[in-house]
Parts: C-alpha cells; sequence; structure tokens
C-alpha cells in the first residue's frame, strides 16, 4: 500500500494514518495474550508517532514486573525506542519493588538510574537507624556493590566513611580512627540527624591515653557541636526527643574536649 501510494490518498482523504491505525490495532491485540506482550510492543513502536510512543509507554509502565527477566525486556524496549522518561519510571518501580523485599543494594541501584537521589537518601538513613537500633554495622554489602559500581552520592559517603572509621577502631588503630572521624564531620556528608552521633563517638577518643586530636582538631569538633546546639529541634515529637536526648550526651562531649584541649596545650 506505500509503494502503491494507497497510504497517502488515505491519509489525505481520512486526515489520518492506517498504517499507525491498524499497527496499533495489532498491537492491541497481542498485548491481550500474556505470553505476547513483547510482540505488541514492538508494532507500538514500529508506529514511529507521538500517539504509537505514547501507547507504548503507557502499557510498559503497566506491564507487571514479576521477575528480573521480564523488567529486562521492558528496559529493552525503552532503550530500543528511545523512551528515556519511561525508562526512569521503571527504574523508579523496580527500586520501591526492590526496597519492599529487603534487596537494598539493588534498589539504591535502580533508583540511581531513575535519577532519584532522595529515595536513596532515604534508604541510606534507615540502614544508619538500623544500625543504631542493632549496634552492629552490617551495611557494608549493601553499599560496596553500588559504590564499586561508580554511584556518588553524599548518604553513601558517609556510611562508607562511618564504615572505614568503624573498622580502624575494632582493629585499635586510633589515630587513623580520629583522623576518618574528624574527615567524615567536615566533609559536609554527614546528615544533620547523624552529627550528634559522631561526635559522641568521638568522647572514648578524646579521653584515651594517646593523644589523637591536637588542639586545632579538637576546637574543630567543638565547632561542629556548637553549630548542632544552635540549630532548632526536628518538627516531629520523636524525632525532636531523639535529638534532644543527643545533645544531652553532648555535656560529656564537652567535658572530654576540654581536658584532651588542656592536655594537647601541654603536651608536645
Amino acid at each position: 500500500m506505500a509503494h502503491m501510494g494507497i497510504l497517502d490518498i488515505c491519509r489525505r482523504a481520512l486526515q489520518a494514518d492506517p498504517r499507525e491505525h491498524y499497527l496499533v490495532a495489532l498491537g492491541e491485540a497481542y498485548l491481550a495474550h500474556e505470553g505476547l506482550w513483547r510482540v505488541g510492543l514492538d508494532y507500538l513502536g514500529l508506529c514511529g508517532t507521538r500517539a504509537g510512543t505514547g501507547a507504548l509507554a503507557e502499557y510498559l509502565l503497566r506491564v507487571p514486573l514479576e521477575s528480573d527477566r521480564m523488567a529486562q525486556q521492558a528496559l529493552r524496549v525503552c532503550d530500543r525506542y528511545g523512551l528515556a522518561d519511561a525508562r526512569r519510571q521503571l527504574h523508579r518501580q523496580l527500586g520501591r519493588q526492590k526496597w519492599r523485599r529487603g534487596r537494598l543494594g539493588a534498589a539504591i541501584g535502580h533508583f540511581a538510574c531513575a535519577e532519584d537521589r532522595l529515595a536513596i537518601a532515604r534508604i541510606c538513613d534507615q540502614l544508619w537507624a538500623e544500625y543504631l537500633a542493632e549496634g552492629r554495622l552490617t551495611y557494608g554489602p549493601v553499599i560496596d556493590g553500588v559504590v564499586a559500581g561508580g554511584l556518588r552520592h553524599d548518604r553513601l559517603q558517609f556510611l562508607t566513611q562511618y564504615r572505614d572509621f568503624h573498622e580502624c577502631y575494632r582493629a585499635g588503630d586510633r589515630p587513623a580512627a580520629a583522623r576518618i572521624l574528624l574527615a567524615t564531620l567536615l566533609g559536609g556528608t554527614v546528615p544533620h540527624h547523624a552529627v550528634a552521633d559522631l561526635l559522641v563517638d568521638a568522647i572514648p577518643l578524646l579521653e584515651g591515653d594517646a593523644l589523637v586530636f591536637s588542639s586545632e582538631d579538637t576546637l574543630e569538633l567543638m565547632r561542629c557541636a556548637e553549630a548542632l546546639r544552635q540549630s532548632p529541634l526536628p518538627a516531629h515529637p520523636a524525632a525532636a526527643a531523639t535529638a534532644a536526648a543527643a545533645r544531652d550526651e553532648l555535656s560529656v562531649f564537652s567535658v572530654a574536649c576540654a581536658r584532651n584541649l588542656a592536655r594537647a596545650f601541654v603536651m608536645p
């Protein structure tokens, strides 16, 4: 029909594209069969028009992503037909799905592809909250994979640095632990709700037999504590109570800083 010019005649007479009409009709017919949905998507993609790609993107977002294989097929369709927005939305759906199932590393990877930095921050906050509740640092395998893949995010950097601090402290390398802790606090990656926890972690280093914080280091720690004291409490009652309790612990931190500062001025 195209070679014979019949399609052009129909377009002029009907003010519509019969090719697009039949491709969409065939695509929708195949989509009605569970095993042929991939073929139906290809027919919609062959339309090459806004209506066809719109229908294709709309259906892709309704595909039940019941397995990783189906998810990869849907993502390949997005790549084939240049559906960048649909691809991001699919990754967002997959990220939420993995998050619900507890596969946090995979969830972070999908949210990174969806450019959803807020969701990544929320997962990192969940990992931090679990560490505080359980007292065991177990998030290493979750973040190692995504960081090795080249993902850069402030929350991931914070968790990585804190894990390094924790490992140095457990190994007895207190000077290295002190350097990492101070660099983390001054690096701008620590979420506001975690600053008090890191300052409390500095107390045993400040009160240890060896001097691991210089006078300049101690003053930097004290500036962090003062900035935290002057910041407003969270609006949520539970968060405000937690923050207030953490600030109460800073009184012990202040005494430790004063003692360490006195030692630093005296010792060569």
